[in-house]
């Protein structure tokens, strides 16, 4: 289940944000889900998995300014989760503030018609990058040309699926058991995401995987690879494969 928010800057065309802007969004939705049965889990700083993924989109990036991002309004934070009690939440609170992140005003708030994947064959564009990382501390980051991509992927659907079942189930959302998806193709370039400081090594592009479309639906709603929860990982259906 996905929500679409619309945002305006104060200054109505023209906004500025961190360079690293995707803290700001975190923090919000620390407050989103301040004494709710989430808080916990989107304020933990322990290496667990987040049972949702988020994106922000610019109209258009007029510059970036050393620690600054000067952008063309509005902007969109988009959010998804497999539990709807968690959309259903962030609603409530994003419709009830006069205005949100650094004073900006909400445009607009959508809640599209959920949808349902039902192919064994998905194109997905990764709405802003995405993450992937190995086990080892060298080489601690995956690039879409390594010989290990697939590998990662799956491990780490595998480990958010282990760890975050329980949780799941507790709102009654039943989460597939893990079956390992094949890359059928990948159109990936790195992009140097910079975050909390320092950078990630982050990849951006379209990617077609195959595999149950169960797993496929569960990486829609919450997001593929690693650090969902701080803004990577976001996906949109581009072609479904019959």
């Amino acid at each position: 289940m996905r929500i679409f928010v619309k945002i305006q800057p104060e200054s109505g065309s023209e906004g500025k944000f961190p360079a690293d802007y995707r803290r700001i969004f975190m923090s919000l939705l620390k407050q989103a889900y301040e004494c709710t049965p989430f808080e916990e889990i989107v304020n933990s700083h322990d290496r667990i998995p987040k049972p949702y993924v988020f994106s922000v989109g610019f109209n258009r990036i007029k510059e970036i300014s050393g620690d600054s991002i000067i952008f063309e309004s509005p902007v969109f934070f988009n959010f998804s989760s497999s539990i709807p009690q968690m959309v259903g939440y962030l609603y409530n609170y994003i419709i009830s503030q006069t205005s949100i992140v650094n004073g900006s005003k909400v445009a607009g708030v959508n809640l599209p018609v959920p949808k349902v994947i039902t192919s064994k064959t998905v194109t997905f564009k990764i709405m802003g990058s995405a993450v992937l990382t190995r086990s080892e501390t060298e080489r601690y980051y995956v690039s879409p040309e390594d010989d290990d991509f697939e590998e990662a992927l799956n491990y780490s659907l595998q480990v958010r699926l282990n760890l975050l079942k329980g949780f799941f189930e507790k709102f009654s959302v039943k989460v597939p058991d893990f079956k390992p998806v094949r890359v059928v193709n990948k159109n990936l370039k790195k992009v140097p995401v910079k975050h909390y400081g320092g950078y990630i090594e982050a990849f951006s592009g379209t990617i077609t995987l195959d595999g149950s479309p169960d797993i496929l639906n569960f990486l829609y709603e919450n997001g593929m690879g690693v650090r969902t929860g701080q803004g990577f990982g976001m996906l949109k259906v581009v072609k479904e494969w019959r």
